[in-house]
């Protein structure tokens, strides 16, 4: 049997509270990044496109574009990975404690966002570079 910890050493409810409040807001910041990607989809302006647009030298290919399905694949990959980031930060929040002030929390937070968004960096120099560029043709068809 374990003894109950006398009430003095216990934190207040209130702090307890305020630390899984902190650790769930920082899932929030994934959560909308990836929000955005998915609701850049639903107006038809993937983000992925905008920023290649923008930034030509993105994509590695500054003379041509890729094609608008591979902007549409990634916009739409990023967005369920940083989503599923947010849920799995905030899950980690939850249940196994993953608050601001322990060392370990933060670093077992910040390994997780690093995981998963070094997966999504690889799918998208994988996908980039599997995608052909527009040949003469295609970019005569273009107007």
């Amino acid at each position: 049997m374990h003894p109950i910890p006398a009430s003095g050493n216990r934190p207040p409810a209130t702090a307890l509270a305020g630390l899984a409040a902190a650790a769930l807001v920082s899932a929030v910041i994934p959560a909308a990044a990836g929000l955005a990607f998915l609701i850049s989809l639903a107006v038809r302006r993937p983000l992925v496109a905008v920023a290649a647009q923008r930034w030509p030298w993105l994509t590695g290919r500054p003379a041509a574009q890729p094609p608008q399905r591979t902007f549409t694949g990634l916009t739409a990959a990023w967005g369920i990975g940083l989503l599923a980031a947010a849920a799995v930060q905030g899950a980690g929040a939850l249940t196994g404690g993953l608050g601001f002030t322990n060392p370990a929390s933060f670093a077992a937070r910040a390994l997780i966002a690093l995981v998963i968004e070094a997966i999504l960096a690889a799918l998208t120099i994988t996908w980039l570079r599997r995608t052909p560029a527009p040949g003469p043709q295609a970019r005569s068809a273009n107007p």
